[in-house]
């Protein structure tokens, strides 16, 4: 038997085992610094890449004739459109729906076929895009993990899909990004979103960070990941070699919150704050802005570093989920090799901090719905410092 062979039926065999005991492996591909998993979906099956994102809920691929030029596409990769006309278990569930994001848009019906993905196989609601202005992104659609709750077009989300089913053995996902974040050349990475459980024996060192989750909207429910944030603050050595500390604390009044989306690409921090936190690790924004300063990569180090302190339970008012100077180093700012992408970026919103993929690689992180039906919801968000190996490649 070939050695190709022997890796296969032992990847499977795995696969079978996990699906047997209702956790689902999904290996991640990194395409131009997105991450992508895998999915099959109809009858006869095609493989899909999907975007992670657990700042929005609906899951959606393009159609055939927006992956054949109908919607533009410059992201270098082709794309695989789904047409529920040629699956034999495909079918329409709705009309139109059209979904905002920060970052664009996009419309289609709704529709739901087989899904098979990490040796499971289950029946699945999401939305067929015919309109979709995400011409970057080198892949076929999202995989959107946020609730149900903001889901579009009668669709659910996978995670709650599968939990309705009963099919995970426990009501959580964990999700380590992988050690190469750029691109995995078009082959999955050592990345994996586990569904149905979590990892935290493999990949973290030491004790998990758990946050609890806030509910949003009108009426309120739970929608994002999202924790109350009660401060912030940085440090950073002085001329002097002393050590400087500054930041901004709310009290306890929970006028702030951040949300932990994989499908931002940056640290958003509201603007009335951004020059304060610019302050506290020792650098001028405007400095930056003007680009009188351009971050060297050097000045990435662990001589600085952030704290944001969220709300905690009876016996620890604040949990602390902190970032040194060296994780946040991102090659490339300027077109220039030796220059890094600044840490923060301006956002509009008062109180509103978006934690995208500078915090999310840098983690092990475990989305806990605390129970199986939304009634019985008592969600948290779980963060751990990864181990040596597994810690991201600059």
């Amino acid at each position: 038997m070939a050695p190709a062979t022997r890796y296969a039926l032992a990847a499977a065999a795995l696969a079978q085992a996990a699906t047997a005991a209702g956790v689902i492996e999904m290996p991640i591909t990194f395409r131009n610094t997105y991450a992508m998993v895998s999915v099959e979906a109809g009858t006869p099956a095609e493989e899909h890449f999907l975007r992670l994102d657990t700042g929005s809920a609906s899951t959606w691929f393009v159609d055939k004739k927006c992956a054949q030029g109908a919607c533009d596409n410059y992201s270098g990769s082709p794309r695989v459109g789904y047409d529920v006309d040629a699956s034999s278990t495909g079918e329409q569930i709705g009309n139109s729906s059209t979904v905002d994001y920060l970052g664009g848009q996009i419309a289609g019906p709704s529709v739901r076929d087989t899904f098979r993905a990490g040796g499971a196989t289950w029946n699945q609601t999401f939305l067929n895009v015919d309109e979709s202005s995400f011409a970057q992104i080198p892949g076929d659609g999202f995989l959107g993990l946020a609730f149900d709750s903001i889901s579009d077009g009668a669709t659910h989300t996978v995670p709650e899909t599968l939990l309705a089913e009963g099919a995970l053995a426990q009501p959580r996902f964990g999700l380590y990004m992988g050690t190469e974040l750029n691109d995995t050349n078009g082959r999955p990475g050592d990345g994996a979103l586990t569904l149905g459980g979590s990892r935290e024996d493999k990949y973290v060192d030491g004790e998990m960070t758990w946050l609890p989750v806030m509910k949003d909207g009108t009426p309120r429910d739970y929608q994002l990941w999202r924790a109350p944030l009660l401060k912030f603050s940085g440090s950073h050595q002085g001329a002097d070699g002393q050590t400087v500390s500054r930041g901004r604390d709310w009290e306890g009044d929970f006028k702030a919150s951040g949300v932990f989306d994989t499908g931002a690409g940056s640290i958003s921090v509201p603007s009335l704050d951004v020059y304060l936190m610019y302050q506290s690790i020792g650098w001028d924004f405007a400095a930056i802005l003007s680009h009188e300063h351009i971050p060297l990569c050097t000045e990435f180090n662990a001589t600085w570093s952030v704290t944001f302190s969220f709300a905690g339970g009876p016996g620890d008012k604040y949990r602390d989920v902190v970032l040194t100077g060296d994780q946040l180093a991102v090659p490339g700012f300027a077109n220039r090799d030796d220059a890094c992408w600044p840490p923060f970026e301006s956002g509009n919103q008062d109180g509103f901090f978006l934690f995208g993929t500078p915090l999310l690689n840098q983690f092990y992180t475990v989305y806990d719905f605390g129970g199986s039906k939304p009634e019985e919801y008592t969600p948290r968000i779980g963060f751990g410092q990864l181990k040596k190996e597994f810690k991201p490649r600059i």
